[in-house]
């Protein structure tokens, strides 16, 4: 009896795992949407190579690196 019982009740635990984990990351992803201070994804950058910044040639990556150092304002 106990050996049929048990696929049913791990399969519905399984699901409540996932529902639940779904939940979470649902409500993490909105607070970082209402958030104006989180970092922004650059996967959809327009651009020569898009948001796959990695792809670049170590020395353009440098100087972007450098170049987006000189932009960035400090709020103190």
């Amino acid at each position: 009896m106990i050996d049929g019982a048990i696929v049913p009740f791990l399969s519905l635990f399984t699901l409540l795992a996932v529902a639940v984990l779904a939940l979470i990351s649902k409500e993490r992803t909105r607070d970082r949407m209402r958030d104006p201070n989180a970092p922004v994804s650059t996967l959809a950058k327009d651009g020569k190579y898009g948001g796959v910044a990695f792809l670049l040639p170590l020395e353009v990556r440098a100087r972007r690196v450098e170049m987006l150092r000189r932009r960035v304002v400090p709020l103190v």
